[in-house]
């Protein structure tokens, strides 16, 4: 990225959640400003929901925020038992590959997050995750494809 490509780039604290204790839980997301209220989300989240990489959102006040475009991409989840090591993550980053994704961790591999574009469709990408989480009895889950009641979102 370049000085003046970093320049245009910001970030935001979106609510996530409700912790144990009752409390709001926000994460740190990547975006990029195209108006005035108007924020194009540059990285993925793991953990708050309805939105990956290349949605357009309108941030409100104390976190929330309403999505106004959606940029194609499926947002997957991966909350390992224990963390995998670096090289029982290659075919789990070829599958996703293959389909245009992007398999991204934090250093200490405690989650995964996927990006992959809805083009392949459903029965592509449900095949790619359960063919690597499967034998290893990892949970995964959709992060931007249902609403909070379980309700797809019919985005795609």
């Amino acid at each position: 990225m370049t000085v003046e490509e970093l320049a245009e780039h910001s970030q935001v604290r979106l609510v996530a959640g409700l912790g144990a204790s009752g409390q709001l839980v926000y994460e740190t997301v990547l975006i990029r400003t195209l108006g005035a209220d108007l924020h194009m989300v540059l990285g993925t989240p793991a953990f708050v929901e309805g939105i990956a990489a290349g949605d357009q959102i309108r941030l409100h006040a104390g976190g929330s925020f309403e999505v106004v475009r959606r940029g194609g991409n499926i947002c997957l989840l991966v909350v390992p038992d224990e963390a995998p090591a670096p090289d029982d993550l290659a075919p789990l980053r070829d599958a996703f590959d293959e389909l245009g994704g992007i398999v991204e961790l934090p250093p200490d591999r405690r989650f995964i997050v996927i990006t992959v574009p809805a083009a392949p469709g459903f029965d592509a990408v449900e095949a790619a995750i359960d063919d690597w989480t499967g034998p290893r009895g990892h949970h995964w889950e959709y992060g931007n494809v249902y609403d909070t009641d379980g309700n797809p979102l019919n985005w795609w």
